[in-house]
């Protein structure tokens, strides 16, 4: 048996600090495309402070097998 059990996105934005400001969502849709995935990030460093670019996007997906 598979069941999904959760999909989550860490946006990753430089703000030129030392660290990589994180920005994470919980229980997103099921099966983002990739195009979606980049334009949160692209919306989520629109909102934080000027000279903030992008840095990357990370998706984990969890799904339990068991017989």
């Amino acid at each position: 048996m598979i069941q999904p059990l959760s999909n989550k996105l860490q946006v990753l934005v430089d703000q030129g600090a030392e660290k990589l400001k994180k920005i994470s969502f919980q229980n997103i849709i099921d099966n983002p495309t990739s195009e979606q995935i980049i334009e949160l990030g692209e919306i989520m460093t629109a909102l934080s402070p000027d000279d903030s670019y992008l840095d990357s996007v990370i998706l984990t997906t969890q799904t339990r097998y068991s017989k």
